[in-house]
Formats: structure tokens, C-alpha cells, sequence
């Protein structure tokens, strides 16, 4: 039973990899075309970056799930963090969606065409295969934990630096995800760390709850 749950997580793990990929190559050499997600403008946004990170964790762990079915040894430390770390920022870019993008600009939009993929689908998928296929067996310890923060942490000084430091009319971003709305850039930045981590603890805990069940099974 645990063999082809294992085999049904990597097959799973590979198509996520592949929608991915699409998503994230889709008119990505399309020049002058007014397309928000065209181009390389498309990498501005979290959400991709976010997925791509996630996605590229996800492939680096689907040898040693490989491996794990031949001689059920678990995923090296590395690999654990890795994983733990990418799979916190898609699920980041999903709970901004269904919190704070989807009640402010409409679910409608957040989930039409390939939103659907990035937005909610990839992540989704991504956290179900943390929880419960990851086979990390104790390597990732609670001290890892701020590490979740990095991705957040590298985008908010990069959209930061854009939409404030250099801004709209200077060739900088718009502040599209309303994160400065009223000038309150500073809570919002706080409430995103303090989220963020919060998601980073939930995903371990969920994650270690799971290996001491599939132990006790």
C-alpha cells in the first residue's frame, strides 16, 4: 500500500513539475505584446516565482523518491530544506489568493486560465506530496523553520525597491498587489513575514504529525 502511494506521489510530483513549467514558458519569448503574464514581465510576479521555486525543489527530490522505492532510504537533509522551503512560497502565493487577492479583486479572476494552475492547483498539489510523501524521517528539524522566510523576504526587498524605491513613472512596478495601499507597505510586510512563517510551521508540523502516523501504520 505504501509502495504504490509512493509511485501515485511521484507521478503526481512529475505532472505538477510539467504544469509548472508550461505555465511558466507560456508566451515567455513574446515581444511587445501589452499580455501581463508575457515575457520575462512575467517573473515580476510571486506567483510564478514562488511556483517556479517549488517546482524546481520538487524535481530535485524526485530521484531520491526514486531511490526511496528500491531501497527505502529517505531524502537527504538538503533536499528536505529545499523542499520545505519552496513548497512554503507557492503555498504562500495560495492562502494571498484565497485571503487577500481573491476577496479584493474577485476569485473569478484569481482562478481564470492559467491562474488556476498557480494559484491553486500546483500549490495545492505540492503541499498535499510535503505532508504526506515527503519521507524526510526527522531531518527537518523545527530550527529549519525561518528558513521558510527567505523567499518572501528576497521578493519584499525586490518589490519594495521597485514600486517605492524607484516607482511606476521611473520605469519601476505599479503596486499590484496593493500591498502599499494608504501608504501601509510597512503592516503589510509584517503581516506577510508573520504569515509566511506561520505557513513554514504548519507545513512541519503537519509534515512530522505525518511521518509518526505512516510509522504507526
Amino acid at each position: 500500500m505504501k509502495r504504490s502511494l509512493h509511485i501515485l506521489f511521484i507521478g503526481l510530483d512529475a505532472l505538477v513539475i510539467a504544469f509548472v513549467a508550461l505555465s511558466a514558458t507560456t508566451n515567455l519569448f513574446t515581444v511587445n505584446s501589452a499580455l501581463w503574464n508575457s515575457g520575462l514581465w512575467k517573473f515580476r510576479y510571486f506567483t510564478v516565482d514562488s511556483n517556479v521555486l517549488a517546482a524546481l525543489a520538487v524535481l530535485a527530490a524526485l530521484p531520491f523518491k526514486y531511490r526511496r522505492l528500491i531501497n527505502g532510504k529517505p531524502l537527504p537533509s538538503w533536499c528536505a530544506v529545499f523542499c520545505f522551503v519552496g513548497v512554503t512560497a507557492s503555498t504562500v502565493t495560495f492562502m494571498t489568493v484565497m485571503l487577500f487577492l481573491g476577496p479584493m479583486l474577485g476569485y473569478y479572476n484569481m482562478f481564470l486560465g492559467n491562474n488556476m494552475v498557480l494559484h491553486l492547483i500546483c500549490p495545492v498539489c505540492m503541499v498535499l506530496s510535503f505532508i504526506f510523501d515527503f519521507g524526510a524521517e526527522k531531518k527537518l528539524k523545527i530550527a529549519y523553520t525561518p528558513l521558510s522566510i527567505l523567499p518572501t523576504a528576497v521578493y519584499a526587498v525586490l518589490y519594495f525597491i521597485m514600486v517605492l524605491g524607484i516607482g511606476l513613472e521611473n520605469g519601476g512596478w505599479e503596486d499590484f498587489y496593493g500591498f502599499n495601499m494608504g501608504g501601509m507597505w510597512y503592516l503589510s510586510g509584517v503581516a506577510m513575514f508573520l504569515a509566511t512563517y506561520g505557513i513554514g510551521v504548519f507545513l512541519w508540523a503537519s509534515h512530522r504529525v505525518s511521518e509518526k502516523w505512516e510509522k504507526s501504520v
